[in-house]
């Protein structure tokens, strides 16, 4: 099974073009671990935001949270668009 793809960046952010099939959880939420509680902690995700900072902040709360699985920081859309194989989709 591959991994999900989760975008941890902002709604705004998100509306300026998303991978196909991501998740959000906008990291910069005051609910963000409330948000990313409802996924599946033994999957395997690949993450990203605008460059990736926010990812190497995001990973040490989700562990925390009992995640479990591969959490990769693809830094931002298009690296992770390029990882993936999942095309950037604009609106």
């Amino acid at each position: 099974m591959s991994a999900k793809v989760l975008d941890i960046r902002t709604p705004a952010e998100v509306d300026e073009g998303h991978i196909e099939g991501a998740l959000f959880a906008d990291f910069l939420a005051d609910d963000f671990a409330e948000q990313v509680s409802k996924f599946d902690k033994s999957a395997d995700y690949t993450m990203h935001c605008r460059s990736g900072g926010r990812v190497d902040k995001a990973i040490p709360i989700m562990r925390e949270l009992g995640f479990t699985g591969e959490l990769t920081n693809a830094g931002g859309i298009d690296d992770a668009s390029a990882m993936t194989g999942q095309p950037i989709v604009r609106d």
